[in-house]
């Protein structure tokens, strides 16, 4: 979470602030509670300006356009230590206000050093733990100077994070990284280094990489890393990224959730035609086969994965356990070897819950890690054996939506690969959900919305599945409760009976989806809560009997169970989007969460 951008100038620049905002722009899906900038001229003098609320706000309200110099920084939080206000906002000073730095991650001994840091007459202004490390650089670059200073700071620093930092009167900057991310650019007469890769990538396509334990130490002319363990340079070059940075703009649509809900259908094609061509699944089926798979996902990755292990299972037959992250150590220490592979699945690529479950896994199995990744150039990217990218492009609302659906049809590919299903199969299997997704979304629906009207004003309801539709219903749930702040609980549909059934009374809403394979069942489920005067909505392939026994029936066509379980989801997504607009909810920037998630 939180996110930092900072630039070295050779000159005075006079548009330094609107690159600041912009880069503030790239970041604001890392966290958007508060924002601040700093610059610093060539006369050694400096102007930060910070606040709670999003950069577009706090940008305009302190004039970030206006804002002159050669170097800046700027910051985006996500607030974990102190609350979301103005003192708490980064950048932040030192003492004697000689450096600015900015962080993200979480420093989790930061009250110890804040006790430690008073008793020293340190004037700690705020709750934030990004400020220790302008006190602890301070501390020790009296004596050891800003290089050893930092080297000296980080040592009593404990968590993962990753920061930025410069001194006013001197024309270079500091950058470190321990768990979180961290890219640097190189252009001309200018270097920049940020913790979000697209930051960096508006300004050069001339990207380094920096590694754990690394401090980027650079001017506007050139940089120098050192591996801050074994106190030696290094030497690195930097790559050449030919990709031309993605434009974020919602066009015709209300919404960039909106926009990237419309541009499903043509990036799961986009996918498939990728690994048509390419024989990289088909390589790892017998592996695979013989081994099977651990699968390890956070929030929308845990549901897609759960998804995903149904179509290992039922049309591959390989064994796929999927476990959250956080349930890696306890699930993998107890077994003397883990043969499985480790399936990680994260579309930012950054989250640290996958990166902890990596490490745990590299001390218990022996296999590979396999990561389903949107952002190749990520962490996860680089500690994996092999990646396997879902070709979502960029997606800029926080409520994954084209990155979930893109998941799960790669599991779906997956499954028929190592299935060892014909190229024409797959084919056929792709361009049927291809016309499924399309027509949902091009449909004008008077029953979708007024299912909108009627769930906007409701507080809290149930999703149910079964079987296939399991996973569909935890992520209709997690898009409710993210997107519309409605407390939406998702449940198999068999369990509801077991306890949940005492929370039914007159008109209770209850979203019901099913594939009719599944009606033997889920009919009776529909009835103990009709029976109750529950409100029943189910979403199906067209089918009588439960068309019957609903209050509300959506129709969608797909014939194939597998296929009719991702459609569903997408119908939750729009269903979703629809209860957002008709409550004035921003879709984009859901209160309180990050798509990013790098602290523990």
């Amino acid at each position: 979470m939180c996110g930092f951008f900072g630039v070295i100038f050779r000159n005075d620049n006079s548009e330094i602030g609107n690159i600041l905002i912009k880069a503030g722009v790239r970041l604001s899906y890392r966290g958007y509670d508060s924002t601040g900038a700093a610059v610093v001229r060539r006369d050694a003098s400096f102007l930060l300006k910070k606040d709670a609320g999003s950069v577009e706000e706090v940008s305009e309200k302190y004039h970030f356009a206006s804002m002159k110099g050669y170097k800046g920084i700027t910051q985006l939080r996500w607030a974990t230590y102190g609350k979301p206000n103005k003192i708490n906002s980064q950048p932040h000073t030192d003492c004697s206000e000689k450096l600015i730095s900015a962080h993200n991650g979480n420093i989790i001994n930061t009250h110890n050093l804040f006790e430690l840091l008073r008793k020293e007459n340190h004037k700690i202004k705020s709750e934030n733990d990004g400020e220790v490390i302008p006190h602890l650089i301070e501390k020790y670059a009296v004596e050891a100077g800003y290089h050893n200073g930092i080297l000296k700071a980080i040592r009593d620093i404990k968590g993962d994070y990753a920061f930025v930092m410069t001194p006013i009167a001197e024309e270079r900057m500091y950058a470190f990284k321990k768990g979180s991310s961290m890219f640097a650019g190189i252009g001309e007469s200018f270097v920049c280094v940020s913790s979000d890769y697209t930051a960096v990538r508006d300004m050069t396509s001339k990207i380094i990489k920096i590694n754990d334990g690394e401090l980027f130490e650079f001017t506007c002319d050139g940089y120098e890393i050192t591996d801050c363990k074994y106190k030696r340079k290094i030497a690195r070059k930097y790559f050449i990224d030919r990709e031309k940075p993605y434009e974020a703009t919602k066009g015709e649509y209300n919404s960039f959730m909106e926009m990237e809900i419309h541009e499903v259908p043509k990036r799961i094609m986009d996918m498939y035609g990728e690994y048509r061509r390419s024989h990289l699944l088909r390589n790892f089926r017998e592996t695979v086969r013989k081994n099977g798979f651990v699968i390890t996902g956070s929030g929308t990755s845990y549901n897609a994965s759960l998804l995903g292990g149904y179509f290992l299972n039922r049309i591959a037959g390989i064994d796929a356990q999927i476990y959250y992250p956080s349930d890696i150590l306890d699930r993998l220490r107890h077994q003397s070897s883990v043969k499985k592979h480790l399936l990680a699945v994260s579309q930012s690529g950054e989250t640290k819950d996958i990166k902890n479950a990596i490490d745990i896994y590299r001390k218990f199995g022996t296999g590979k890690v396999f990561a389903v990744l949107n952002n190749l150039n990520s962490s996860i990217g680089y500690l994996s054996d092999f990646n396997l990218p879902t070709f979502s492009g960029t997606e800029v609302a926080v409520p994954a939506t084209k990155t979930f659906i893109n998941q799960t049809v790669l599991f779906y590919i997956m499954a028929m690969y190592f299935a060892g299903k014909s190229d024409r199969y797959i084919e056929e299997k792709i361009k049927n959900l291809y016309a499924a997704l399309n027509k949902l979304v091009s449909l004008k629906s008077a029953k979708l919305d007024s299912l909108a009207e009627k769930l906007s004003l409701t507080k809290h309801f149930h999703i149910l599945g079964y079987a296939l539709t399991y996973p569909v219903a935890m992520e209709g749930s997690l898009k409710m409760k993210e997107v519309n702040y409605i407390n939406v609980e998702p449940m198999h549909s068999a369990e509801f009976k077991h306890g949940p059934l005492a929370l039914v009374t007159k008109n209770y809403p209850v979203i019901i989806v099913t594939d009719k394979e599944s009606k033997h069942f889920t009919l009776s489920h529909i009835n103990e809560i009709k029976t109750r005067e529950g409100n029943i909505i189910t979403i199906s392939q067209e089918d009588d009997d439960l068309r019957k026994n609903s209050d509300t029936f959506i129709s969608m066509d797909a014939d194939d169970e597998n296929i009719f379980a991702i459609a569903s989801a997408y119908l939750l997504q729009i269903l979703s989007m629809k209860i957002a607009y008709k409550k004035n909810i921003n879709p984009d920037k859901p209160r309180n969460i990050s798509k990013t998630i790098t602290v523990d």
